[in-house]
């Protein structure tokens, strides 16, 4: 089962300019623990796993 975690950064392509940082690992290891602490099997059959990490996530610099 896939791992789909939405952040509150913009990605370092993003095209309107805001300032973006790279994802660290241990925020990765940190949202796979959540993940796995809310349910995820990454060995299961199924629809993507989501974990949604942006609140307060603003598009306006």
């Amino acid at each position: 089962m896939t791992l789909v975690v939405t952040t509150g950064q913009p990605h370092l392509s993003n095209w309107i300019g805001r300032e973006a940082e790279p994802v660290l690992p241990s925020s990765v290891a940190a949202a796979v623990r959540l993940a796995l602490h809310m349910g995820w099997t990454p060995t299961a059959a199924g629809s993507a796993f989501h974990v949604e990490q942006s609140a307060g996530f603003t598009l306006s610099p």
